[in-house]
């Protein structure tokens, strides 16, 4: 590490969950790497989470610069709501897939490869679909029930190299991403379009940094004995 400062890539940090955790992971001290497929100010590398040698590269290039990564949040995604499975067509459905578990994969082995020499953390960020199934979802929600088994399988192949593997599973977020999802004009309007599918006890929507929190505390070394944990963060909603 350069000047004892830990060091973190976050993905798809440019807005969201990602902005989110990236400002808490800036506001602990951390050296933080954004990756987001948009170019946009506060991204240093420019990466499409599909793309398995532009993700192992881009690690390659935030080690050569910084040194050994200690932590990863990996929170690119993409999201679809309200199609049947007559309606999402299969390249639809492949597209989902690729984005958010096969990205997943290649995100969390291209930071394997950083921490080999000193272990780390790594958080995939799942959803409250991937728990419970819910019409209209059936390519996000299949994609993302695979990212919590695969941050089980992850835990149990990478924990001998002391590299824990964690998720964080959120319910209807309050993000430009969950807004464009549910076609919603508005915070009050999506709240009220989530309530009445399944009820949110808590009577709000999560926030983005609430869901960074936890990710945040799951690389923490508060969180050092657990690995292979699915942290729910959905206000109550999946009971």
């Amino acid at each position: 590490m350069t000047n004892g400062r830990q060091v973190a890539v976050v993905t798809g940090g440019a807005s969201g969950i990602g902005a989110a955790t990236v400002q808490r992971l800036v506001d602990g001290g951390w050296r933080v790497a954004v990756l987001d497929r948009a170019a946009e100010p506060g991204v240093h590398l420019q990466v499409d989470v599909r793309d398995g040698d532009a993700v192992a590269a881009a690690f390659t290039e935030v080690c050569d610069r910084w040194g050994d990564v200690d932590a990863v949040v990996h929170c690119a995604a993409i999201a679809q709501r309200g199609e049947s499975v007559a309606e999402l067509s299969v390249d639809q459905f492949r597209e989902l897939v690729d984005v958010d578990l096969v990205g997943s994969y290649a995100v969390a082995r291209a930071a394997a490869d950083a921490m080999r020499t000193g272990g780390g953390a790594i958080v995939l960020v799942s959803s409250g679909s991937g728990i419970r199934a819910r019409r209209g979802m059936a390519g996000y929600g299949a994609a993302k029930a695979g990212v919590i088994h695969l941050t089980k399988l992850l835990a149990v192949e990478l924990g001998s190299a002391g590299i824990r593997v964690n998720c964080v599973s959120p319910g209807v977020t309050l993000t430009p991403l969950m807004l464009d999802a549910w076609g919603a004009a508005d915070s009050d309007q999506a709240f009220a379009m989530a309530d009445a599918q399944a009820p949110i006890p808590i009577g709000r929507l999560v926030t983005a940094d609430e869901v960074a929190a936890a990710a945040c505390y799951l690389v923490s070394p508060d969180a050092g004995a657990i690995t292979g944990h699915n942290l729910v963060v959905d206000g109550g909603r999946s009971l």
